[in-house]
């Protein structure tokens, strides 16, 4: 009997968990209007899965601006790095800022300049105001928590009530009673699946 990690089963749930926590997370990020260049939605990917000797995990990657986003309160102790603010600037485009800190009016100084003096008006607001309270969005973890995680958790539940029964009446020659979750989750497509898997074993013994 294959061990559990092992189960292609169990890796096609890890995959589709992943999956489904990209879009949450991309939904999440458009609904809540926190996006500003596309590049935070783009940094949001799902994981590959990997496995060892008693373990497999899977993972999502993204930004982590992600996470700053999230947060209800931003707390500056110091004055903020100045150089992800001057990134942040020149991704936005010096002409969507209304001035230029030092000059007036259209007068502005070159490209590279206007991106540093910006950059460094935003520094000083932020050490002017180090705490910023802002309306809880939950893109985060409220997705996770709420709704990935548990639904994630009752698919394993019954993954593992059908792995169990497999592994009986592979040891034992016939069947067992699955005690699957009354919810409509993926029972039938889990059971559907092992019995995919088992006539393929069938037949390849009988081809030997």
């Amino acid at each position: 009997m294959t061990d559990f990690e092992d189960s292609p089963i169990l890796q096609k749930f890890l995959n589709d968990f992943m999956l489904r926590v990209e879009r949450a997370l991309k939904d999440a990020v458009a609904r809540e209007g926190v996006e500003d260049t596309g590049a935070l939605i783009d940094s949001i990917r799902a994981g590959t899965v990997t496995k060892g000797k008693g373990w497999i995990s899977a993972h999502a990657d993204f930004s982590e601006l992600l996470r700053i986003k999230d947060m209800k309160v931003l707390n500056y102790g110091s004055v903020p790095p100045i150089r992800p603010l001057m990134d942040w600037v020149e991704r936005q485009g010096i002409q969507r800022f209304a001035y230029v800190p030092g000059y007036k009016g259209n007068s502005r100084p070159t490209e590279v300049e206007s991106i540093e003096r910006i950059a460094k008006g935003i520094q000083y607001y932020l050490r002017a105001t180090p705490n910023i309270r802002r309306g809880y969005r939950g893109i985060y973890n409220d997705q996770l928590r709420l709704f990935l995680i548990p639904q994630f958790y009752e698919d394993m539940r019954a993954a593992a009530n059908v792995y169990a029964a497999q592994a009986f009446r592979e040891t034992f020659g016939f069947e067992t009673t699955i005690n699957l979750p009354t919810e409509n989750i993926n029972a039938s497509r889990i059971q559907s699946a092992w019995n995919g898997r088992t006539t393929k074993l069938a037949r390849k013994h009988a081809d030997k």
